[in-house]
């Protein structure tokens, strides 16, 4: 009877190796520049929106009017539904304190800022911690929908775990010397003041 010989075994696959490749692959686009352009498409992706939004509040005038206010009567009387019934004392608490006025005015600066660090690269991080407190706020009030918002607060969560990459194609490393450069200059002359 004539046998083979036996033959080596076939590779074998180590868990802990799958485990750390597969950890490796996942953190990639977190951790390594050379997933910057994939960033630099979801940033300006998600800038046209936050751009869009603030330019619509430019144009509907909320620069010389206080569409809070009325957005907040309504949600306070219970008019206007909202996804968590807490939001009508907040609601009510920010309209009787006045400060309406102020969050109208303010609102279409601060998306319109959000917008401009997505595209520039300027800030990104603190950028989308800023923003995604706008979204929820926009969805607390009403105005907004989780089906729209979701993924706009999940592309900013994505933003701040890659902050090491996700500002890397942008003008933040210039916006950076030109800041360096400007207290460079500021700080002699306060010695200077002080001296004399």
């Amino acid at each position: 009877m004539i046998t083979a010989p036996k033959q080596p075994s076939a590779y074998t696959v180590h868990p802990r190796l799958v485990a750390s490749r597969a950890i490796a692959i996942i953190r990639w686009p977190f951790t390594n520049k050379f997933a910057a352009p994939i960033w630099l498409v979801l940033r300006l992706y998600i800038a046209s929106i936050w751009f869009q939004m603030s330019i619509s509040k430019f144009r509907a005038g909320w620069l010389t009017s206080d569409p809070l206010s009325q957005l907040f009567k309504l949600i306070e009387n219970g008019t206007m539904p909202v996804p968590l019934p807490f939001y009508r004392e907040i609601a009510g608490a920010m309209l009787h304190a006045g400060i309406t006025p102020y969050l109208s005015h303010g609102m279409p600066f601060l998306e319109m800022a959000a917008a401009l660090a997505f595209a520039s690269g300027v800030l990104v991080p603190v950028a989308a911690v800023g923003a995604i407190l706008l979204n929820i706020n926009i969805i607390l009030s009403g105005m907004g929908t989780p089906a729209f918002d979701a993924p706009i607060i999940a592309s900013q969560i994505l933003f701040l775990l890659s902050y090491r990459v996700v500002g890397a194609i942008g003008f933040e490393r210039i916006a950076l010397r030109i800041l360096g450069a400007a207290v460079r200059a500021v700080r002699p002359a306060r010695q200077t003041a002080k001296a004399s």
